[in-house]
């Protein structure tokens, strides 16, 4: 009811759907909510798509035009790579690691904010805990996915009213996150993607005028050799191409369910409305039927169809599901830390490390350890 008053969809950071099933999810519901409220403007943002025009046809589907605005995706930038002075091996010895806490420790005196970015939330927590160790546990913490959401958005509030020096953070902080004035961005090994290192490295310098300043540390011979080759592309202002996600069924087959709980559906215009999207343009009628298929078998279906009038409508049952199971994010076991004896949420750890972890166990989750109390279905009991 709600969304039949939309008149403007805007997708910003586009580049980060369309590369995997929530790029064909987030087409099938932009197909759904214009059979909903009709046609209405969509506007795509990002600095780092290419083809332009490919992504265009993604945000619009099939048989509509768009309009493109190539405003170009670089400004000035300050990038440089930092290496130690003993040559990388393949692997980073111990040596080389104090080596580079040291130099970003002396990075981060040299600004007033420093945003470091590292690609896995155990890299995360073991450089924002030996950097605090240099520099005050209260100056430096860390940020990824894992943590309770009120610890991330305490982490982001210090940093934007100047109580953190520096953040360390995975991809969580990397697209436009107002996370306040940023003097200097750094990559601490390889990002595997021109556009994932624009984007980390655009954090730094927001304002009128200001050049973004970004470092990067490459851990080993080959992640160096990748360091100068995107510093090559950056510098050609050439970009990875954005993939465009393929047709999958599984999520077609969310969205057929989905779409049948509020109303009736009659299968040739709901086979025209998911067809509409881009990456299903090609979409055969035997799939779409298959798909149907699939769930209007059995005692557990979840559609009923009739085939005399060619109708489809949700069972009872169907409406849990639909709301619970929908999005191309697969569920993680994780086990929730609470901080006793209050119950304060912490975060979360992976199952296998918490099934495998005993009483007593010191774990580290953001920038702090923490004592294992007790371990019970699904929640982990600890003490700071």
């Amino acid at each position: 009811k709600m969304l039949r008053t939309i008149r403007t969809v805007i997708v910003d950071e586009i580049h980060a759907m369309l590369r995997d099933k929530r790029g064909s999810h987030l087409a099938l519901s932009l197909e759904r909510l214009e059979a909903l409220a009709g046609p209405y403007q969509r506007i795509g943002l990002s600095a780092t798509q290419k083809p332009l025009a490919d992504v265009g046809r993604f945000l619009v589907g099939a048989g509509r035009d768009c309009a493109l605005v190539d405003a170009g995706h670089l400004r000035a930038l300050d990038l440089a790579i930092e290496t130690p002075a003993s040559p990388l091996e393949h692997v980073c010895s111990h040596e080389q690691w104090d080596v580079i806490y040291g130099r970003l420790a002396t990075l981060i005196e040299e600004h007033r904010t420093t945003l470091v970015f590292v690609n896995t939330r155990k890299m995360a927590e073991r450089l924002s805990a030996r950097l605090a160790e240099r520099l005050g546990q209260d100056t430096v913490t860390c940020h990824h996915g894992s943590l309770a959401r009120a610890r991330r958005l305490d982490a982001e509030e210090r940093l934007k009213t100047g109580q953190l020096r520096a953040l360390v953070a995975t991809a969580s902080l990397e697209l436009g996150i107002d996370i306040g004035d940023v003097d200097l961005a750094i990559q601490v090994g390889a990002t595997r993607s021109i556009a994932t290192f624009l984007q980390r490295m655009g954090r730094a310098g927001h304002g009128p005028s200001r050049v973004p300043k970004g470092r990067m540390f490459p851990l080993t011979i080959d992640e160096l050799a990748e360091a100068e080759a995107l510093l090559i592309a950056v510098g050609r202002k050439v970009l990875d191409r954005t993939p465009i996600p393929r047709a999958p069924l599984d999520i077609l087959a969310q969205q057929v369910v989905a779409a049948c709980v509020p109303e009736r559906w009659s299968e040739r215009d709901l086979f025209d409305c998911v067809s509409r999207a881009w990456p299903y343009r090609n979409l055969t009628r035997d799939d779409f039927d298959a798909v149907v298929g699939l769930h209007t078998q059995g005692r557990h279906a979840l559609l009923h169809r009739d085939g005399v009038h060619g109708r489809l409508r949700a069972t009872k049952r169907a409406r849990i599901p639909a709301i619970t199971s929908g999005g191309a994010i697969p569920d993680t076991g994780d086990y929730q830390v609470l901080l006793e004896p209050d119950g304060t949420h912490v975060g979360a750890l992976n199952e296998d490390f918490a099934i495998e972890s005993q009483r007593g166990d010191i774990v580290q989750l953001g920038a702090h350890s923490w004592r294992i109390l007790r371990i019970e279905p699904g929640v982990v009991r600890v003490a700071d």
